[in-house]
């Protein structure tokens, strides 16, 4: 075959497979197409394509689909948006490389042989989704396994393998789709058991009924759930970009005073305020203080907030998370974001004498180091909520230090309204599933304009903040009640537990590969 037909066949795959990748990931309703997203490509690599050709297929396919699947970040910087959708489709070629190595290898080997391939292909995912985590300043947003928010059957293995174990079973099934359909086409004598029923397709569709029994195995008894709160969760919806323009600082406070006042009307146990709630400091900022004290007075509840601390003498901000109570105040103890946005909260050594901050609010931020465990009394009942400001929540190391260190909810401040009324709101929202799996820890969350609602233990999205036209993007108030089985109220996940074993389990995997798939000729 020609290079220049080699190319297109190469270009009509990546363009398959990046349509079914973007399609199968939030805001969008398909998440069955992950389980066949690339076996486009992977049918393509069988034809053994020049390594170049393979090369610049899987950086375009990669690039392109990562661009639009962090499209609403071109709110923000459009240029910042292409960079990190080329940097993260560099991670893909990574992937697409080890599959040209190693699926014509595969080609004509025993069962057994093939079924390491495949196992080493889903491992290698998962290893580049856990150096996502690390890598640079640590991005490892939107896994595969994001694609199954929305079906709690395929995500309780989380609970052991965290959320790498659903990528793994869904890069293993596209592998095992992919070697059946190439077999079918390619297959001399058309055999029914020996093409459409491999034993490789028996393999993938065998760890799917396994999730099935796995889901039926762990679904709570009728009424095993016990009621924690009642939460009234605060909206405001102010745009990021007027929260801290003069002149509007006070129209904005009364806004949110406005909004909190109506939900305290509502009967609750404590009120949510998002990230930043606040136009003026919370710490360090006397009179802001007082104002939210004796609004705290005047609902007569705690007020759980996202908000800012500056201690002026050092010029230290920081972003977190604070409790005031309406009988003692502002509590003195409070929660610091551990993982800052580069370039949004502070901007990364060697860069921080070229370029400033995308976003301009206030100056740079310091990180927190400890997991900051907040205790709540809430009538005769002691809560610990566990909070996660912003984009934490894509960190699967945070919540889990959070839950050892004894979280039984996890409390996620956010303000999304940096990116618009698109994509971006839900799918971060998504990563808050996994995390609640994860650790089998409800999870509560308050945006700024939008995604608001809490999540149980087992993944499911129980309530949502919603306005009349059936929109998350709106400003109002609405309460949740936020419940736990009693299994799990004092108990932790065997992921909770060891972390992330199971990326060591695929790192073992792609060694076993390159050491027992006995080499061929390429």
């Amino acid at each position: 075959m020609s290079e220049k037909k080699e190319l297109l066949w190469g270009l009509l795959a990546g363009c398959f497979s990046s349509l079914f990748w973007m399609l199968s990931i939030p805001p969008f309703e398909f998440s069955e197409a992950a389980y066949i997203a690339f076996v486009p490509l992977l049918l393509w690599l069988k034809t053994r394509p020049r390594w170049r050709t393979s090369l610049v297929v899987a950086l375009l396919a990669g690039t392109v689909a990562w661009f639009v699947i962090l499209i609403w970040l071109r709110h923000v910087t459009l240029m910042g948006t292409l960079g990190l959708a080329a940097v993260l489709g560099l991670v893909f070629v990574v992937w697409v490389a080890q599959a040209r190595w190693l699926l014509p290898r595969a080609e004509g080997k025993v069962f057994l042989l093939r079924l390491l391939a495949w196992l080493a292909l889903a491992g290698s995912w998962v290893v580049l989704e856990w150096f996502r985590e690390w890598f640079l300043y640590g991005f490892p947003w939107a896994p595969l396994a994001l694609s199954q928010w929305e079906r709690p059957v395929v995500l309780q293995v989380a609970a052991w393998t965290g959320a790498s174990g659903v990528s793994f079973l869904l890069i293993l099934f596209n592998a095992c789709v992919a070697h059946t359909l190439w077999m079918r086409a390619t297959a001399k004598e058309r055999k029914f058991w020996s093409g459409w029923f491999s034993p490789d397709l028996y393999a993938g569709m065998l760890l799917l009924i396994f999730c099935i029994v796995l889901f039926f195995k762990t679904l709570p008894a009728p009424g095993s759930f016990e009621t924690l709160f009642r939460a009234g969760v605060v909206q405001p919806y102010i745009l990021p970009d007027l929260k801290w323009e003069e002149g509007r600082e006070a129209e904005n406070m009364s806004i949110l005073e406005e909004q909190t006042r109506f939900v305290g009307m509502m009967e609750n146990d404590l009120v949510l305020w998002p990230e930043s709630a606040t136009p003026w400091p919370v710490m360090g900022n006397l009179a802001m203080q007082m104002r939210v004290e004796r609004l705290a007075q005047q609902i007569e509840r705690p007020i759980l907030m996202g908000n800012l601390a500056h201690h002026p003498a050092e010029n230290i901000w920081e972003n977190g998370v604070f409790l005031v109570e309406a009988e003692a105040g502002l509590r003195p103890e409070y929660y610091v974001k551990r993982e800052l946005v580069p370039f949004g909260e502070y901007v990364p050594a060697p860069f921080d004498w070229l370029v400033e901050k995308f976003v301009s609010t206030m100056g740079a931020f310091v990180p927190g180091q400890a997991h900051g465990v907040l205790s709540l009394e809430l009538g005769e009942q002691r809560v610990h909520l566990g909070p996660l400001v912003c984009y934490e929540d894509i960190f699967p190391s945070l919540a889990r230090d959070s839950v050892r260190a004894g979280a039984e909810v996890l409390f996620v401040a956010t303000n999304n309204a940096w990116y618009g009324e698109e994509g971006g709101a839900p799918q971060h929202a998504a990563h808050s599933v996994l995390r609640a799996v994860e650790n089998r820890r409800p999870v509560i969350r308050c945006g700024n304009g939008g995604w608001s609602g809490w999540i149980d233990a087992y993944g499911t999205v129980r309530e949502v903040l919603r306005d009349d036209r059936g929109s998350v993007y709106f400003r109002g108030g609405g309460n949740f009640t936020v419940k736990q089985e009693y299994y799990w109220l004092r108990r932790q996940t065997f992921y909770t537990r060891h972390g992330d074993w199971f990326v060591g389990v695929c790192g073992g995997l792609v060694a076993a590969s390159l050491l027992f798939v006995p080499l061929g000729r390429d």
